[in-house]
């Protein structure tokens, strides 16, 4: 990403690669957000893969039911507040 900071992406790959990297950082945010707000989900578990992934649904589930009754949950305004801002996509020509 560092690449990026001053000018943009010069050819397909150089796009594809950046937008890898942004789609990846998101979903690094947001396991970094269910593992911060359910403990469970953290450390090595314990229990079998079918389970692992009820669990990881069912957190996800709960976290988006908190988020739809307080979106402005004191949990949630820490972590963004950590956060690094949102990048803005670049559009290749």
């Amino acid at each position: 990403m560092n690449e990026f900071t001053e000018c943009s992406p010069e050819n397909k790959n150089e796009l594809f690669n950046l937008r890898h990297s942004s789609l990846r950082t998101a979903f690094e945010r947001g396991f970094g957000i269910l593992k911060s707000r359910f403990r469970s989900i953290d450390g090595k578990s314990f229990w079998y893969y079918e389970t692992q992934v009820d669990v990881v649904l069912a957190c996800c589930i709960i976290h988006n039911h908190i988020m739809r009754i307080d979106p402005y949950d004191f949990f949630m305004e820490e972590i963004y507040s950590k956060s690094e801002p949102i990048r803005q996509t670049i559009n290749l020509s």
